[in-house]
């Protein structure tokens, strides 16, 4: 019954705030720039995670059949090129032939090519966007639940305060009495949620690692990758 009364007092005084312009007890000029910083930074983090899935699985059908799944073990189009060059060599044109002979050479670099993709994606899979997707369900996830908690206890302190306006007689003490709880609850909120904010920041400046890391992985990819198409051209040309 508790429950109830208090959730209709923080509608009413919602209401009040919207419709009537009622007082309304205000966060802070800083915490409210650091409330909007944090709705900027889940909505690029989210754009950064979707992009990262887009470029280790460009095909959709493929990144909607489980977007948490490690993909790096699936045949990627590099293999598709290898195999198609093997095939061709041994059941078409021939193995001794010249053109035979070049095309499964090709081929072998072209498989090489696609295990060192497949590297690539497994580590920027369980290092870079398993550590984004952490600080959105965990660091940004908490401020957010802590900010709705804040506003629950904003709503009830105000609504304290209109009944405490209101109030005469021998039931002010009482009314007092909830109003210093109610402050005493919203202040207690604003270091829970000061203390949410510190750790996001925190977890946000460990992206700049993963990062580092996930250039890394690319420099090694194109890297080997290079070395094994100058290889090749080096024997092609022999």
């Amino acid at each position: 019954m508790d429950a109830l009364k208090r959730l209709a007092s923080r509608a009413r005084q919602k209401s009040a705030e919207i419709i009537l312009s009622a007082e309304k007890t205000e966060i802070g000029a800083e915490l409210e720039g650091l409330l909007t910083k944090t709705d900027k930074t889940e909505e690029h983090m989210k754009k950064l995670v979707h992009a990262i899935e887009v470029y280790l699985q460009p095909n959709p059908a493929v990144r909607a059949l489980d977007p948490r799944k490690d993909k790096s073990g699936r045949q990627n189009t590099l293999d598709g090129l290898g195999e198609a060059m093997k095939e061709a060599a041994s059941k078409a044109v021939g193995a001794e032939s010249t053109f035979g002979a070049i095309l499964l050479k090709v081929s072998q670099t072209e498989s090489k090519m696609a295990a060192g993709e497949r590297q690539l994606i497994q580590s920027i899979t369980t290092q870079t966007l398993a550590s984004l997707r952490h600080l959105l369900e965990n660091e940004l996830r908490t401020v957010q639940k802590e900010r709705s908690v804040l506003n629950k206890k904003r709503l009830d302190l105000d609504a304290t305060k209109s009944r405490w306006k209101r109030a005469s007689g021998d039931k002010k003490p009482a009314v007092e009495a909830e109003l210093r709880k109610a402050q005493d609850e919203f202040d207690t909120q604003l270091d829970t949620i000061s203390t949410a904010l510190e750790a996001l920041q925190t977890a946000v400046d460990r992206q700049a690692e993963q990062l580092v890391q996930f250039v890394a992985a690319q420099i090694e990819y194109h890297s080997t990758s290079l070395k094994l198409l100058k290889d090749l051209k080096r024997d092609l040309g022999a």
